[in-house]
C-alpha cells in the first residue's frame, strides 16, 4: 500500500457491529437515499459485466449526496498545498478567460465601425441586383466566358471608412483645390494607418488570442481533468471506507483490501494532479503572450504616430496659407 503524501489524511476505518444513537439519526437522514441507491445496485448486479462499474458509480453518487447533505462521515481531506494550488489555478484560468473574452474583439476588424453592417447590407443588395440584371441580359456563352477577377474587399474599419469618404470628397471638390488637396493627403495617410491597425489585429489574434486559448485547452484543462479525477477517486475511497465500517465479519477482509487499493489510487491521483497544476502555474507562456500583445500594440501606435506626425505639419501649412489668404481678401 502506497504511503500517503504529506498533508494527506487517510482515515483508517474499522468495521462496526452496531450503530450508536447519534449514528441512528444520521442513518435516518440517509434512509431514503440509501434504499434508492441500494435498489439500483441490486438491479445492476443482474447485468454483468457492467454491474461492478455501475455499483462503483452509485457509491460515488451516494457519497457525494451525503456530503452535500452534511451527513457524510470521515471525509478524506486533501493536503493544504493541493488546495492552495487549486485556488491559484482557478485564478489563472479566470484571468486568462476574462482577457480572452475582451481580446476576442480583435477577431472582427469591424469592431470600431458599426455602420459597416448597414453598408454591407446595402452593398449586398446592389450586388445581387447587378447579378440578376447581368444574368437576364447576357447569353449563356457570355456567362461562360465571363471570368473577370474579383477585387479584394476593403476592410470594414472606422479608419478605412474615413479614408474612403475623404478620398471621395477630394475627387468631388477637385484635388487641385486646397481642401481637395488636404482631403487627399488625409485619405492617403489614414488608409495606411488603417492598414496598420488591421495588421495589429491579425498579430493579436495569432500571437495572443490563439495561444491563450491553446493554454486553456491544454495545460490548464489537463490539470483540471486531473483534479476531477482526484474528486472521483476520493468519493470512491470514502464510499469504500463506509462499506468497510459496516461490513459483516466474513466481508471485512475483502472490504479492507478494497480500501487499500483505492487509497493507492487516490495518493497517485493527488500526486499527478499536483504536478500538473504546478506545471500549468509555472508555464511562462502567459508572459510571452502578454509581451506579444503589447508589442503588436506598440508597433501599430508607433507607425500611426509616424504617419500622422508627417501629415500634421502639411495640413497645418495648408491651413495657415488659407487663413492668410482669407484675411488678405477681407482687407
Amino acid at each position: 500500500m502506497a504511503q500517503p503524501i504529506d498533508g494527506l489524511k487517510v482515515v483508517d476505518a474499522e468495521p462496526q457491529s452496531a450503530a450508536s444513537p447519534a449514528q441512528n439519526s444520521t442513518l435516518n437522514a440517509n434512509a431514503l437515499l440509501n434504499n434508492t441507491l441500494d435498489g439500483f445496485a441490486n438491479l445492476s448486479s443482474r447485468f454483468n459485466p457492467f454491474a461492478q462499474k455501475f455499483n462503483k458509480s452509485l457509491g460515488q453518487v451516494r457519497q457525494y449526496a451525503q456530503e452535500k447533505l452534511g451527513t457524510a462521515e470521515n471525509v478524506t481531506e486533501l493536503p493544504q498545498e493541493y488546495k492552495d494550488l487549486e485556488k491559484r489555478l482557478d485564478a489563472l484560468r479566470s484571468v486568462q478567460t476574462n482577457m480572452l473574452k475582451v481580446s476576442r474583439t480583435y477577431n472582427n476588424s469591424s469592431y470600431d465601425y458599426p455602420v459597416q453592417i448597414q453598408e454591407s447590407l446595402i452593398g449586398m443588395t446592389n450586388t445581387v441586383t447587378r447579378e440578376i440584371q447581368h444574368l437576364a441580359l447576357s447569353s449563356a456563352a457570355d456567362r461562360a466566358s465571363d471570368h473577370a477577377p474579383t477585387t479584394a474587399e476593403e476592410p470594414k474599419t472606422l479608419l478605412h471608412g474615413l479614408a474612403r469618404v475623404a478620398s471621395q470628397g477630394s475627387q468631388a471638390i477637385g484635388v487641385e483645390e486646397p481642401l481637395g488637396t488636404a482631403l487627399f493627403k488625409y485619405a492617403t495617410i489614414t488608409e495606411k494607418v488603417a492598414d496598420a491597425r488591421v495588421k495589429m489585429d491579425h498579430a493579436i489574434v495569432e500571437k495572443f488570442n490563439k495561444p491563450v486559448q491553446t493554454t486553456l485547452n491544454s495545460s490548464i484543462e489537463q490539470a483540471n481533468k486531473a483534479r476531477r479525477n482526484v474528486q472521483s477517486i476520493r468519493l470512491s475511497l470514502d464510499a469504500c471506507k463506509a462499506r468497510y465500517r459496516s461490513a459483516r465479519p466474513d466481508r471485512s477482509e475483502a472490504a479492507r483490501l478494497e480500501v487499500e487499493q483505492v487509497e493507492d489510487q487516490f495518493v497517485a491521483a493527488v500526486e499527478e494532479a499536483t504536478n500538473l497544476m504546478k506545471a500549468a502555474l509555472e508555464n511562462p507562456e502567459p508572459f510571452r503572450n502578454l509581451a506579444d500583445l503589447v508589442q503588436a500594440q506598440l508597433q501599430y501606435f508607433k507607425e500611426a504616430h509616424e504617419l500622422l506626425g508627417d501629415l500634421a505639419p502639411e495640413l497645418d501649412e495648408i491651413q495657415v496659407t488659407q487663413e492668410s489668404l482669407y484675411r488678405n481678401s477681407r482687407v
